[in-house]
């Protein structure tokens, strides 16, 4: 288990503000970090919470020596498995204590596409619960919300209500603008590591490494299209085995390509997170697919990247998740 000091926790918050101030003063890039489904994203393969421990642990520790803050948007209802509450617990406490805040992303990984206003407000309420006891030392603090799915409402009208609901609450949709779609890695990869295909499973974090890159710089790209200049992105990532053992080299990456990291606040504090979202779908696109339409823009899309083919029919035999007829592809 890799231990957070005092002294790395420290790094991180003084890290933080570094970022801030060179970003105001032009000299940086910056990029918040955001993971979804804590404390353990493994569907459809089983979410054992000793294999969470290793996935958090690995996580953390190299948010840690990157000074990278991070939040990790948490599932209630995972957490409070039966037989597995406090072990669940106890996973979210590691994120807490290595410097990093949580938010919600609903009780129960809830598809708001098929659930009513009133539906989807509890699913809302009932995941807050745990974080609010978890984060009582960070009174006061900023709290977040995320769609699994990134369905925020099919109709106008439910899209509406929903935020306003949000607003009642004081919380705030997280949006991103970099998806990692390590989703699609993740379930190969996992699956190599079970047959001890040490191969396919190297060849699958080359290809996710290079795949995060070229998301980013693809969004780099538009959002200069759409801003006319450079902005704070947010990637999306999940908590799973392949940031796991990834995670430390894209964030190098990163560095290399002159970012550094901030936190979500930090992040939407740029001006660029003020553009009203009036995207209205049963999808569940980035934010820089909603500000174009938003905008009216005719910025074109066509060369966002996909995974490689090959990938992708290695993870076809997953994308059938089960109990989740709504989307099958994306958590």
């Amino acid at each position: 288990m890799h231990k957070l000091s005092r002294r790395s926790l420290g790094a991180i918050a003084v890290g933080a503000a570094l970022s801030t101030n060179a970003r105001a003063a032009g000299r940086a890039k910056t990029i918040a970090l955001t993971f979804d489904d804590l404390p353990y994203a493994a569907a459809p393969f089983p979410e054992d919470v000793r294999a969470g421990r290793r996935v958090t642990d690995a996580i953390l520790h190299s948010l840690v020596r990157h000074r990278a803050p991070a939040i990790g948007f948490v599932n209630e209802g995972r957490v409070m498995r039966k037989g597995e509450e406090e072990e669940g617990k106890a996973l979210l406490r590691s994120w807490i204590s290595g410097g990093m805040s949580l938010g919600n992303h609903s009780y129960s990984h809830a598809d708001f596409n098929g659930r009513t206003v009133a539906e989807y407000e509890k699913e809302i309420v009932d995941g807050a619960h745990l974080i609010a006891d978890l984060m009582q030392t960070r009174e006061p603090y900023q709290r977040y919300f995320t769609f699994p799915y990134n369905h925020t409402g099919s109709t106008p009208e439910t899209k509406a209500h929903i935020e306003e609901f949000l607003t009642r609450e004081n919380t705030r949709l997280a949006p991103h603008t970099v998806d990692s779609a390590d989703y699609l890695f993740n379930w190969p990869y996992l699956a190599a590591l079970q047959r001890g295909d040490a191969e396919t499973a190297a060849k699958l974090r080359a290809a996710y490494g290079a795949f995060v890159i070229a998301s980013l710089r693809f969004s780099e790209e538009a959002a200069q299209a759409i801003f006319g200049r450079e902005i704070a992105h947010v990637m999306l990532m999940h908590a799973n085995d392949i940031n796991a053992d990834v995670l430390d080299g894209i964030l190098s990456k990163l560095r290399d390509r002159g970012y550094t990291f901030v936190s979500l606040d930090a992040a939407l504090a740029d001006g660029a997170y003020t553009t009203p979202d009036t995207y209205v779908s049963r999808a569940g696109p980035d934010w820089l697919w909603r500000w174009r339409n938003s905008k009216g823009l005719t910025v074109s899309f066509n060369g966002q990247p996909e995974p490689p083919r090959w990938v992708s029919d290695l993870a076809q035999p997953f994308t059938k998740l089960p109990n989740d007829p709504s989307n099958p592809v994306k958590p």
